[in-house]
């Protein structure tokens, strides 16, 4: 068999091939069930999944345990830190329409950042009822205030600590204070469990209330890392 054409020719066939834009099948890759864009269904789960909390919250409803998991699990989604590579809108644009990129849906419609700031909201809205009412230190409501408050506490340091490192530009210091962090983190986990194995948590005064200190503070570390 014989081909024809210059290797230029033929190379340059090659690459005019690979920069074809996707075809037809490509045309909804940001389309998602229910022919809503892309994430609106995680994105309506994650908003029932708060207004229940929060409403039976300010009913004074305990909410089990699995509905606590889930929040987490919405949290860690929305509000956990991405690794973002900085790129000319047009670069991000071409690669976008070539199929490379996927683009970034809009759940819902919504502008960006909607879902992050209603669930914020939420939790600001059933503080400032709880207080108005006086049941801030509810039983009910202090568990959900610690997890939710420990982690976004832990997202605020992050991004604090993010721009005093840019400002600072001392890589070695940055270092340090992440490995006294982890340190501190992992024994005193360590210490509440070997409290709990033992069974000496009971000789401690207001054991019972040093409970959360532990989810508190792991929840702020995933939350500033």
């Amino acid at each position: 068999m014989t081909v024809r054409g210059s290797p230029d020719h033929m190379n340059a066939t090659i690459h005019s091939s690979a920069s074809i834009p996707p075809g037809p099948h490509h045309a909804g890759r940001n389309t998602g069930a229910l022919g809503l864009p892309a994430g609106s269904i995680r994105a309506l789960l994650t908003l029932m999944t708060v207004g229940y909390i929060t409403m039976q919250t300010a009913r004074g409803i305990h909410v089990g345990l699995l509905w606590f998991e889930s929040l987490m699990i919405v949290l860690a989604h929305y509000f956990a830190s991405r690794r973002l590579v900085n790129m000319p809108r047009e670069l991000r644009e071409r690669l976008q329409a070539e199929g490379v990129l996927e683009a970034e849906p809009n759940p819902l419609y919504l502008p960006r950042y909607s879902l992050r700031l209603l669930i914020v909201g939420a939790f600001v809205a059933l503080a400032v009822y709880l207080a108005r009412v006086g049941r801030l230190l509810d039983p009910v409501a202090v568990p959900i205030f610690i997890a939710v408050g420990s982690y976004f506490l832990g997202i605020l340091f992050h991004s604090a600590f993010a721009w005093w490192k840019r400002r600072r530009g001392n890589p070695a210091g940055s270092a340090r204070f992440d490995d006294a962090r982890a340190l501190f983190t992992l024994a005193t986990m360590a210490l509440v469990i070997a409290l709990q194995l033992t069974g000496w948590q009971s000789a401690i005064p207001h054991a019972e209330k040093l409970e959360a200190l532990p989810l508190a503070l792991m929840l702020f570390y995933f939350g500033s890392r």
